[in-house]
């Protein structure tokens, strides 16, 4: 069997008739035997003519060497192989080997068509031709994934600035916050401790020794005077014995621009060492005399009253004058030995 030649090659024309022998242009038969009359041909002048030699053959053709179509083939294999990767881009990663690949073996395959050594050229151009798709959709697809991947870096990075941005602003404002809270605690416990240092100053001033004087906010102003001893005449109740009795006197002055009451201030409450009341002694002389209910601007009066103090409880005892409405009302004490 013979195998084709390449197309731009000459085609040899098969003999199929086997061996010929040479034709003899002598006139002589080759195969007849010698001595016959088949042999004798005679020349022109009747002597016989020379025998001729054995008979020549006509040479086999020459093998001819089949087609190189592999590379053309795994070109186009290749090709779509590469150009079917291609279409997922996810894959365009992977996609781009086998269509480089079959970019040169195509390429590698035409040339040989070119020689004359493969016959399927249509296979190779196909696997450039798909080479190149697949190389190209590929590329598309690598720079499509990287755009994405670098869009979503971006915008992660954005994000994750922006939540930055607010955690700073969160703990800024945070501590703004504490600083403002701590501000106003600090205000607050400077005005409850200013609050207690005044009400400890006012507490101060309303303890008093005998003899000094507090002025109340309505402009009530209270003077106790130092303890006197006291001698009673003809009492309604008999003083304990061994009583020191004294004499308790109060004077009360309106530096207001209006009147004030006195009601809850005429009557002083007294107190022994010991914190027990100490009741008034009232006797028969006149000499006690009651405040009044309220006072005039300007106006003043004095209260005179007497006390028994217990025998081993005088020293100190105290006095005290509740005086003012709701919560102005106060209260003022005033403390020492008696006389």
């Amino acid at each position: 069997m013979t195998v084709p030649a390449p197309p731009d090659s000459p085609q040899p024309v098969e003999d199929t008739r086997g061996p010929q022998p040479v034709e003899d242009t002598s006139g002589n038969d080759p195969w007849a035997a010698p001595g016959s009359d088949r042999g004798d041909v005679t020349g022109g002048g009747g002597a016989p003519a020379p025998v001729a030699g054995p008979p020549s053959w006509a040479p086999y053709p020459m093998p001819v060497p089949p087609p190189r179509n592999g590379l053309g083939t795994a070109a186009m294999v290749l090709g779509i192989v590469g150009s079917a990767l291609s279409l997922a881009v996810i894959l365009f990663w992977v996609s781009w080997l086998p269509a480089l690949l079959a970019v040169i073996l195509g390429a590698v395959g035409l040339r040989q068509v070119r020689k004359g050594l493969a016959t399927n050229r249509a296979a190779a151009l196909a696997g450039v031709v798909l080479g190149i798709t697949g190389l190209l959709v590929s590329t598309g697809a690598g720079v499509f994934v990287v755009t994405q991947v670098l869009a979503v870096n971006e915008e992660r990075k954005a994000e994750e600035e922006a939540a930055r941005v607010r955690a700073e602003a969160a703990i800024e404002a945070a501590a703004t916050r504490a600083a403002q809270e701590k501000e106003r605690a600090e205000a607050e416990n400077q005005r409850l401790a200013a609050e207690r240092e005044k009400a400890a100053a006012d507490e101060r001033a309303r303890r008093l020794s005998f003899g000094q004087s507090y002025t109340y906010p309505d402009g009530l102003k209270v003077t106790m005077a130092a303890p006197q001893r006291y001698v009673p005449g003809t009492t309604v109740f008999e003083a304990p014995k061994n009583a020191r009795i004294v004499e308790v006197r109060i004077t009360v002055v309106n530096t207001g621009s209006q009147g004030v009451s006195l009601e809850g201030a005429g009557l002083p409450l007294v107190r022994d060492a010991f914190g027990g009341l100490v009741f008034t002694l009232i006797d028969g002389s006149g000499r006690m005399k009651v405040l009044p209910g309220s006072l005039a601007p300007g106006e003043a009066a004095t209260g005179v009253s007497a006390y028994a103090l217990p025998a081993g409880a005088a020293d100190p005892f105290s006095v005290g004058i509740d005086h003012g409405l709701g919560a102005q009302r106060k209260n003022v004490v005033w403390s020492g030995p008696p006389a």
